[in-house]
Parts: structure tokens; C-alpha cells; sequence
């Protein structure tokens, strides 16, 4: 396992229940009871992503994530990516300031038993990553790639390590958006107007976002950036969610 990274001390994270806490921000990284299902109801179904699929053809279909924290967005995007017959290629683009050790992650698994997570080549590919960003930051960037099993599509896994204004900048055209950073009030430097506007800039026409997310604020300036916003019912005992698309 390489060293924890410099900038995310072993002393900010605490386990509840066996989940991860970060204590910076005071929110967990995923739930042991319907995260799975949170994360397919909010992201893939607020932004119609298997629908999207059968629409693109060939083209390579571009998920960006702001939050790439344990995983979990992504191992629940590429189950169902698996599941369909003919999907497209797939690039699903992420980014993290505090990437978790290897022990962290593998706490997804233990809370998941059933599911296909992380497993020794991702992990050691992972902690490859970590090793050479420490040594170089400029060198952020980790990348992994599945096949699919039907008709040998990739799917392609990058994530961005570092500061969110350094990293979001590098991400290509986005076709749909997963805004799942911690809460708003608990990081705001991941909501700013700027990361918006930054995002606002890697999206084209049609493309959507969804996010756990209702803050009033948040509602505003997506509105004022062009997207069109629809506030929604949250999943379980969320009260509310939203979702849209730029026009």
C-alpha cells in the first residue's frame, strides 16, 4: 500500500457502522442502507442515462462527476452498463482532493458483499496512481478500462487528483453531469459559482445534471447559467432532488 497522501491524513476519516465519515466535511462517503439504490435512482435515473445510451449510437457517451470519493457512482454505472445489450463507449470522468486509502475503499466491498467492487488489479492500478501524483503532482490523472462483454465497447475510468479548480478545467465535453460532492453547506468550494460556470463551459446543448441536491442557491445558478431546473422527489426520506438539462 503506498503511503497515505500528504494532503488527506489518516486522521480525517472515522468509521460509523462501519461506514467512512470524513470529518472535514462532516458527511459520509456512501450508505450501507440503500446507497446503492440512491446513487442508480439520483444520477442514472435523474439524468436518463440508459435512455441516452440507446440514442448515441457509437459515439462515446462522457459521464463527469464531481466527487469520486469511494467509488460507488461508478461501480453502480457500470453494472448497468454491463446489463445492456449494446450500450455505447463509455468515458466516465471524475475527479477527488482527498482520495481515500486502499483500506478506506475496500470498506465498499465489505458494505456491498454481493457486488462486483474493488478488486486487486483496480486497486493495485489505483494505488499506482496515488504513488506517482505524490511523487509528481502534475501527474494526476488515473486511468482503468473494462470491456464490455457483448460487444467489446470500452469503458474508460479517469479521475483527476487534486483541487477541483485545477482539475475540472482538464475534463473534455461532458454529456451528462453527476453533481455528488459532499452538502453544499458542509463544501461549499465544490458548489461555487466558479466550479458552475466551469462546468457550465464543458457542457453542450442537451446536456443534463442531477444531484442529491435542492439548495435554493444551487437551483439559482444553474438557472442563471442556461440549464433548465427541475426540482424533484428525493429518494427514501429525502424530500427533494433536482435534475435538468443546459438549453
Amino acid at each position: 500500500m503506498p503511503p497515505t497522501p500528504k494532503n488527506h491524513p489518516e486522521t480525517s476519516i472515522e468509521f460509523k457502522d462501519g461506514v467512512p465519515v470524513s470529518k472535514l466535511f462532516d458527511d459520509v462517503y456512501f450508505s450501507k442502507q440503500g446507497g446503492w439504490e440512491e446513487s442508480h435512482f439520483v444520477f442514472l435515473e435523474g439524468n436518463g442515462i440508459q435512455s441516452k445510451w440507446e440514442q448515441s449510437g457509437t459515439s462515446t457517451f462522457r459521464i463527469g462527476e464531481l466527487g469520486f470519493g469511494s467509488g460507488l457512482n461508478i461501480f453502480v454505472t457500470l453494472e448497468v452498463w454491463k446489463f445492456t445489450n449494446n450500450p455505447p463507449p463509455v468515458a466516465f470522468i471524475s475527479l477527488e482532493g482527498y482520495p481515500l486509502t486502499t483500506n478506506i475503499l475496500l470498506t465498499l466491498n465489505t458494505s456491498y458483499p454481493n457486488k462486483n467492487l474493488w478488486f486487486e488489479e483496480l486497486i493495485h492500478s489505483y494505488e499506482s496512481a496515488i504513488q506517482i501524483w505524490e511523487k509528481d503532482p502534475s501527474e494526476n490523472l488515473w486511468t482503468y478500462t473494462w470491456d464490455h462483454p457483448n460487444n467489446q465497447h470500452p469503458f474508460t475510468l479517469q479521475v483527476y487528483f487534486g483541487d477541483i479548480r485545477d482539475c475540472l478545467p482538464k475534463f473534455p465535453e461532458i454529456h451528462s453531469w453527476y453533481l455528488d460532492g459532499f452538502s453544499p453547506m458542509k463544501n461549499p468550494d465544490m458548489w461555487s459559482s466558479d466550479v458552475l460556470k466551469q462546468l457550465r463551459e464543458k457542457s453542450v446543448k442537451g446536456t443534463s445534471f442531477a444531484t442529491f441536491s435542492s439548495a435554493g442557491f444551487l437551483r439559482r445558478n444553474l438557472a442563471e447559467l442556461g440549464f433548465v431546473v427541475e426540482k424533484k422527489k428525493g429518494f427514501g426520506r429525502k424530500r427533494e432532488m433536482i435534475s435538468g438539462f443546459l438549453k
